[in-house]
């Protein structure tokens, strides 16, 4: 029998309008329009109908595949994990689903496929600075609304979050200085020395040396992978004399990497040497002590995905937003 049960049914035996069946059935934010008690009679109604709502279905009907895919460099960073668990549930508020697709070694096909194919209503592009260029020239204007994390503006139709990292090192390494921590050293998210230099938070950290008349210094870099920082963070601090006093880490991967290896050879945190991540991960939270980290706000995470929702409904331009990293201060940096 529940197979052949269908929105006219649980209507009325809720004593509704279909209408107001699909809203309350479909757990979107138009539900919230109806009292409690309504909500209660059309799915006590459902329930005892046996009726199980077709999602595939509903998406035939409307054209639309209520996914939209999140794309990201492989491994997940921290930064990208955070900010796809507060989209996702954002986006579930709507009866929408996140997918997120790895994106192995800089190819970025895979984008480009799924979007021309239609395989999702709309994309989030959280990649490389290079694999976005790459994007916009294989696809000069947006297809599907879609989403460029970490980009600068210019693409037609493209919407872009161009996040503000300068400040927020700034603002870290100021910290650190005020906290009378005079040699503050970096740790790099790439394999080699040469990427890791091309990497702008790199950059940023040795811009803010030189200007205040101090020496970069390179601590060590790895892989992102927590295993390969471990290793990297023992044979540096093995071999560094003196250590410095402070460490600034390109992503909070390698700042827990670089405690945990601190911890094995017995220096303390944050006594014998202070740490700041970036990313402000939920790990950054967990850790003890918690990690100072820079990164952004979920009140700024959920400010950009309701901008992008009302482009997935076509109630808004394109645009761009601009946001500020923040540092976070936790044990890591406090005595």
């Amino acid at each position: 029998m529940g197979s052949h049960i269908g929105l006219v049914d649980v209507a009325a035996r809720a004593g509704v309008s279909v209408s107001t069946a699909s809203y309350v059935l479909s757990d979107s934010r138009h539900s919230e329009g109806f009292t409690p008690e309504t909500q209660e009679r059309v799915r006590r109604a459902a329930r005892e109908l046996g009726y199980v709502r077709n999602r595939a279905a509903s998406s035939l009907r409307l054209g639309k595949t209520r996914t939209v895919a999140l794309f990201h460099d492989a491994p997940l960073n921290r930064y990208v994990e955070r900010f796809q668990l507060r989209a996702s549930q954002r986006l579930s508020e709507h009866d929408y689903q996140l997918v997120t697709v790895a994106i192995v070694n800089g190819d970025i096909s895979p984008i480009n496929k799924l979007i021309r194919a239609r395989a999702c209503d709309a994309a989030i592009v959280a990649v490389s600075r290079p694999g976005i260029s790459r994007v916009i020239e294989a696809q000069p204007e947006a297809l599907v609304p879609t989403l460029l994390i970490g980009s600068e503006p210019g693409a037609k139709g493209y919407d872009h979050v161009i996040i503000d990292e300068r400040d927020g090192v700034s603002c870290a390494m100021t910290a650190l200085a005020d906290a009378r921590r005079t040699s503050i050293a970096f740790a790099g998210q790439d394999r080699t020395r040469e990427e890791c230099e091309r990497d702008p938070r790199w950059q940023m950290y040795r811009d803010f040396q030189t200007s205040h008349g101090r020496v970069p210094q390179l601590l060590f870099t790895s892989s992102a992978f927590v295993g390969d920082v471990f290793r990297a963070a023992v044979q540096a601090f093995q071999t560094s004399s003196p250590l410095p006093e402070a460490v600034y880490c390109a992503s909070d991967r390698t700042a827990i990497g670089l405690i945990l290896a601190a911890q094995s050879l017995n220096i303390e945190v944050p006594k014998d040497i202070a740490v700041i991540g970036t990313g402000n991960s939920t790990e950054a939270t967990q850790m003890d002590p918690s990690l100072s980290s820079l990164g952004l706000d979920v009140s700024e995470i959920d400010d950009i995905m309701r901008h992008f929702w009302h482009r997935i409904e076509g109630t808004a331009d394109a645009s761009q937003v601009s946001v500020p990293w923040k540092l976070f201060s936790r044990g890591s940096t406090s005595n």
